[in-house]
């Protein structure tokens, strides 16, 4: 079975490595309730660039992918509202990360505040008994 996994052509997501949010050559967003995620708007239009990796998209490599979504969604407007669907939900999941983040961040911040704390107080404490000690 490993000789069959090691045959297979890997994703263009593996071949590529991701590009960050927050680099120069993301400029344009990929979808206007999506302004977070952006892909480099030139020379390509947004959809023709995979949106972790910013690498061009090309037909041929997503063929069975496009030709299996136009049966899905034969008209314009099941697309366009399959589309928004979906940017509704990519909006909804990155709102949530942002909520657990903030939230893991907060629960550190406490964490540490005890931790410092408490070194005061053992610090405090390892005086007192410093000094009570007879010399």
């Amino acid at each position: 079975m490993a000789s069959t996994e090691a045959s297979l052509p890997s994703p263009p997501s593996e071949s590529a490595s991701a590009v960050s949010l927050d680099s120069s050559i993301r400029t344009t967003p990929i979808h206007p309730d999506l302004t977070e995620i952006q892909v480099p708007g030139e020379p390509l239009p947004v959809y023709r660039y995979h949106p972790i990796t910013c690498q061009p998209i090309e037909e041929q490599d997503v063929r069975a992918e496009l030709h299996k979504l136009r049966q899905e969604f034969p008209s314009k407007e099941t697309a366009l509202r399959a589309q928004e669907q979906a940017a509704k939900e990519v909006k909804r999941t990155l709102d949530e990360a942002e909520k657990k983040k903030e939230q893991i961040q907060r629960a550190m911040d406490k964490k540490t505040k005890e931790r410092d704390t408490e070194m005061k107080v053992l610090s405090k404490y390892q005086e007192v008994k410093a000094s009570d000690i007879p010399s």
